[in-house]
């Protein structure tokens, strides 16, 4: 029988120390090092996303992003959900060794999670007026120039929810088949991948190649792990053994 547990601790409290001693003695696998390394990398997308925004010639670019920013925060809490979902499933269909269920649950998780993306992607395209209008205060002098520039964005507010179809779903299978591997190193060839296509393209596209590397590094996290994991054969062979 698989044993998982799960320490819960405050900074300082020797938790990982803990950890690690429980796995030597139990002969069990130890993940909080590879879920460390992953959230560290979405850290530092995420601020030097900031970060760039702001050193940007327009400052009002930092607003422009911020603001779009959110618009995407939306769409990733609904995916989230599913992205939960396919977590604890997966989890519970391979400690049952239920191969048949674990395949549906996860054709169902992907084909919810692409379905809300359709729809956010409808949203988008509709109501991003409004919707950037939520996050402008009308009574400034530059909220004119703030609509104006978002408008040339949105392009990548509507493209993102495709490219963020797989990631979400992706990670929760990961956690809940314990690939913690692979989802830390599609992480950091995703990671690579957004820096290294920011500083190519800066020169030439500018803040387009902050959202293009944005994007791409969203789309890339799921495509790798879907292709790291052999088309997911390797979790579903987890259920089976």
């Amino acid at each position: 029988m698989k044993q998982i547990i799960t320490i819960g601790r405050e900074f300082g409290a020797g938790g990982g120390e803990l950890g690690r001693r429980l796995a030597r003695e139990l002969g069990i696998a130890y993940y909080d090092r590879d879920i460390i390394l992953r959230t560290f990398c979405i850290v530092a997308v995420y601020t030097f996303f900031t970060g760039a925004s702001a050193r940007m010639d327009d400052p009002a670019l930092l607003a422009v992003n911020t603001l779009l920013l959110q618009l995407f925060t939306l769409f990733s809490y609904m995916n989230d959900g599913f992205a939960y979902a396919a977590e604890a499933l997966t989890g519970r269909f391979i400690g049952a060794r239920d191969s048949v269920s674990l395949r549906d649950c996860l054709r169902r998780c992907i084909a919810w999670g692409t379905l809300v993306s359709v729809v956010f992607v409808g949203i988008y395209l509709v109501w991003w007026r409004d919707l950037v209008g939520v996050f402008v205060d009308h009574s400034a002098p530059n909220a004119g120039v703030i609509e104006e520039l978002a408008g040339r964005y949105i392009v990548w507010i509507i493209l993102i929810p495709i490219a963020s179809a797989m990631p979400f779903i992706m990670d929760g299978i990961m956690v809940g088949a314990t690939e913690t591997r692979v989802m830390r190193n599609s992480m950091f060839w995703a990671t690579a991948a957004y820096f290294g296509i920011f500083y190519v393209g800066y020169a030439i596209i500018g803040n387009n190649a902050l959202w293009l590397a944005f994007t791409l590094y969203m789309f890339l996290r799921g495509v790798l792990q879907y292709f790291m994991t052999h088309r997911l054969r390797s979790i579903y062979v987890k259920a089976t053994v």
